[in-house]
């Protein structure tokens, strides 16, 4: 599930977005999947997820900024696959000691900078099947946008969140008609796979529009995969 490896960044903003990918399989699991999949979705919010859906396909209701939860559960499908984000190390301990004690038997996928991720793992006894690192991007990396625009349009890893859009809502707040964290919802709409951290988003807004200074630079692009 590469899309969501590819998050550019500082190491102190991907340090607050974590992605979380679950999975049943055809002709495996997937059948009588459907209730754990919803307990899963409650799972996420009771854990403190910043977004919410379900893969995109049949009953896809859109993320938890479109619409509410209930309504993303009342559409689920076996066929589909639940996933969220969380913005701390904490909730992601805790959501991920609940999958351990609960055992549901789903393939869980974790995106987020190694360090913290398999420091997590290693603190709750659990064994990864898979690493993936992304290496950044290659081609003509020139045409990309720069700096916290980037930042903002790869957490959508399908590429849904337009750099203008980032543009036009960055004027918008500096002239007063929205506000910083109605702007990171609205970015976040368009994410059809509801891995859009809006938490996150709201602080790179605050560096775009000047509200906020960015002091440490170190970047970095990580992964894993569980």
């Amino acid at each position: 599930m590469t899309h969501s490896l590819h998050r550019a960044g500082t190491v102190e903003d991907l340090g607050c977005d974590y992605v979380i990918i679950m999975r049943p399989e055809k002709g495996y699991n997937q059948k009588g999947s459907l209730g754990i999949s919803r307990e899963i979705l409650q799972l996420f919010r009771e854990c403190g997820a910043v977004n919410i859906t379900g893969a995109r396909g049949t009953g896809y209701k859109g993320n938890l900024l479109q619409t509410s939860l209930e309504s993303i559960s009342d559409a689920f499908v076996e066929s589909n696959c639940p996933y969220c984000v969380f913005d701390t190390k904490e909730k992601l301990e805790k959501f991920l000691r609940e999958m351990k004690k609960r055992d549901y038997g789903l393939s869980v996928v974790v995106s987020g900078l190694y360090d913290d991720v398999k420091a997590i793992c290693d603190k709750l006894g659990i064994q990864p099947h898979t690493t993936n690192h992304s290496f950044g991007v290659w081609g003509n990396a020139s045409l990309l946008p720069d700096g916290p625009v980037l930042e903002i349009t790869t957490m959508c890893g399908h590429g849904q969140v337009s750099r203008y859009l980032v543009d036009d809502l960055v004027e918008q707040i500096k002239a007063g008609s929205i506000s910083i964290e109605k702007a990171a919802i609205e970015l976040g709409k368009p994410c059809l796979c509801g891995l859009f951290n809006p938490k996150r988003a709201e602080r790179l807004l605050r560096l775009l529009t000047g509200k906020e200074k960015r002091e440490k630079v170190k970047t970095g692009v990580k992964g894993w995969v569980v």
